[in-house]
């Protein structure tokens, strides 16, 4: 990401840059539509200073994506199993705090970017995301 302007362009706010290789890729192309769609709004958060701080919660997810609870459930699942963001924190439901985010695409704390969706293979997830606190709850 970067707050400078395309030459030429003026709008209001800032861009945030796609790059091919990972769009391109077996992991991006897997993904539904709910799901790229919320990899563009964490892009939208996105700042080099935050990137393993952010946060959006289910409900937002809704809100942003216009879809029901399972389908932004299932968003945040499948960028987790596809490698693009990795659980950094998990959610303080008390203290009503959503779970904190890294993009795994960008770089966290000065390291370089981890690229785990490289890793991605069908059938084969990156990560596997925890059941929430509150879902475990209720099992229980």
């Amino acid at each position: 990401m970067s707050n400078t302007k395309p030459l030429g362009v003026k709008r209001k706010g800032y861009w945030f840059k796609v790059w091919s290789e990972w769009f391109e890729s077996a992991a991006y192309r897997d993904l539904s539509m709910p799901a790229r769609c919320l990899l563009l709004e964490f892009h939208s958060i996105y700042r080099p200073q935050r990137n393993g701080q952010l946060s959006i919660s289910v409900q937002n997810a809704m809100e942003r994506l216009g879809c029901a609870k399972q389908t932004a459930q299932d968003a945040f699942r499948e960028l987790t199993e596809h490698g693009f963001i990795r659980l950094t924190n998990d959610e303080l439901w008390q203290e009503r705090k959503a779970r904190e985010w890294s993009l795994t695409i960008e770089r966290v704390n000065n390291h370089e970017p981890t690229d785990d969706w490289k890793r991605w293979k069908p059938g084969r997830p990156v990560f596997t995301l925890p059941r929430k606190r509150s879902q475990l709850r209720k099992a229980a």
